[in-house]
């Protein structure tokens, strides 16, 4: 047993004896806490890992809330669907946050089937010349018409579903209808522009919406509660990535919105995964580049200061050109390796939790060699992650953020 705590009873150790060896340990196999049973966490994480401490005492009834921001790594759920997985076994399912409709090609979160036709105009904050408003999904469904209509089904029964839309005085209602159920009429019209949150109770397995007509819509994301029959809180694990993102697309999303966003999440932990497309670039700045990601650090605290921050730095890398080179042509781009001291760090200044995809892949040139695995890690352009090769570094992230948590502590 780890730390300083009372001695276990009898009862503790055959429930640890019946659960030894088993390679997910789920919630039939959870010691409960004593006091003192857990190590210290790992620098940055102390505000995540109370929050699982308090679960595991049962001093906490709301789900443990987790929000991932970055790029194309996690645009797809292949590198997020072990650490979904993994929390939803320890906790119990308690829903997601979405991207509106169909942001782009290939968008299929797990465990939900999304549809979007009619007269819809989907923009991206990606590009920086792109008027807002937008929140932390990074992209903004905007229609007026009632023809324009959005669906989803989910594996789950929902058990409530909330709208974040951008409001203002010239915007309209939205219609919101939820399995066989009358739809509702929800106004978004405010007489100052920003965030309008709109939660309903559901008991329903889909969902659609449109709008009423009298004004434009501006969807900016919705979110799904699915209800723990096995009294754990839950987990909620929003990801949120848009291929080709740097951190500096954080910059063009509306502060207030933003703000209002997290301070309603009250995330326990805020991932942050950007840095792959900065280090390509030769050009990389990299003062600058830790002055965003400090003010960035800085943004989600105040508006939410329990919080926990993780910093990812960058998986390994390669491309034909300029760089240290890795065989065949390849070579790994200059400034990945700096920007990784950077972030290092940074998060060591700033209290954040620093996790070092490189170095989980196995080192420089790693990613050269799992393009050339049979089967494949990564693919060809030695930048992007096949699914098992993404699934491995998931499972690699999670154990990296829970540590000792994994199951109880003690157990």
């Amino acid at each position: 047993m780890i730390g300083a705590g009372p001695a276990p009873s009898t009862d503790t150790f055959r429930i640890r004896a019946a659960c030894f060896g088993a390679v997910i340990l789920l919630a039939a196999c959870v010691v409960p806490a004593r006091a003192g049973d857990c190590p210290p966490s790992p620098p940055g994480l102390q505000s995540f890992h109370a929050a699982i401490d308090a679960i595991d005492a049962g001093t906490r009834a709301h789900p443990l809330t987790i929000l991932h921001l970055g790029d194309s790594h996690i645009s797809l759920d292949h590198l997020t669907r072990p650490l979904r997985e993994r929390w939803q076994a320890r906790f119990g399912d308690a829903g997601r946050g979405l991207m509106p409709g169909v942001p782009f090609r290939y968008y299929a979160p797990d465990g939900f089937t999304l549809s979007m036709r009619g007269p819809w105009t989907v923009v991206s904050s990606l590009p920086a010349a792109t008027a807002g408003p937008f929140g932390i999904q990074g992209f903004r469904a905007t229609a007026g018409m009632s023809d324009a209509v959005m669906t989803i089904s989910a594996a789950e029964p929902i058990a409530a579903m909330a709208l974040e839309v951008a409001g203002g005085p010239d915007t309209g209602a939205v219609m919101l209808k939820l399995g066989d159920a009358a739809p509702f009429r929800l106004s978004t019209r405010r007489a100052e522009s920003g965030l309008v949150r709109l939660t309903v109770p559901a008991a329903a397995s889909s969902a659609a919406l449109w709008p009423a007509g009298n004004g434009p819509v501006h969807l900016l994301g919705w979110s799904v509660a699915h209800a723990v029959d096995d009294g754990r809180p839950g987990v909620r694990y929003d990801s949120h990535g848009i291929v080709a993102a740097t951190a500096t697309i954080t910059t063009r999303w509306d502060t207030e919105i933003v703000d209002a966003q997290l301070a309603a999440l009250a995330p326990d932990l805020v991932i942050l995964g950007y840095g792959t497309n900065e280090g390509f670039g030769n050009g990389l700045d990299l003062g600058a580049h830790k002055a965003l990601l400090a003010g960035l650090i800085d943004r989600v605290r105040a508006a939410a200061p329990a919080t926990s921050i993780a910093l990812l730095g960058p998986f390994d890398g390669a491309r034909q050109g300029t760089g240290e080179p890795c065989g065949g042509g390849w070579a790994t781009p200059s400034k990945l390796g700096p920007l990784r001291e950077t972030m290092r760090v940074l998060a060591a200044a700033d209290g954040a939790f620093y996790w070092d995809g490189e170095a989980a892949m196995g080192g420089r040139c790693s990613v050269h060699r799992w393009a050339m695995e049979t089967p494949p890690l990564a693919y060809a352009d030695r930048v992007h992650l096949r699914p098992a090769g993404a699934a491995l570094l998931g499972e690699a992230l999670w154990a990296a953020l829970m540590g000792a948590r994994k199951t109880v502590c003690g157990g």
